[in-house]
């Protein structure tokens, strides 16, 4: 039986205003997929790739990667998730503070972040 490999990988530069550019992010991931597309090949592996690339790294495209793409994985599969743009920080909720001394989680700064923001 042939192992399965799925990657998400999501690589942002350009972001909606006010969240400032990037420059690098999108060459990470078509680096990373290249080098899967031609290492998994010769390993055993079948691989299936999503990328999300700037505009089309929404945060409702990522959520839907998750849900749609790697929850197909069964348990002798492998799931890579890459994510290449932004990051953040959040107020952790107390349960968490053991966990987390500075009382802060990390998160991802999707495409359309601050717009998301914005609605809250």
């Amino acid at each position: 039986m042939a192992h399965n490999i799925y990657a998400l990988l999501v690589g942002i530069d350009q972001y909606l205003p006010p969240v400032p550019r990037l420059q690098g992010c999108v060459n990470d991931i078509i680096a990373v997929k290249e080098y899967l597309e031609g290492r998994v090949a010769t390993d055993g592996y079948q691989l299936h790739l999503r990328t999300l690339l700037n505009q089309d790294a929404s945060r409702q495209a990522i959520i839907q990667g998750f849900r749609q793409h790697l929850c197909q994985a069964k348990s002798e599969d492998i799931v890579l998730f890459y994510f290449a743009g932004h990051g953040s920080q959040e107020h952790a909720p107390e349960e968490f503070w053991t966990l987390e001394p500075e009382r802060l989680d990390e998160t991802l700064v999707c495409y359309d972040t601050a717009k998301w923001k914005d609605r809250k």
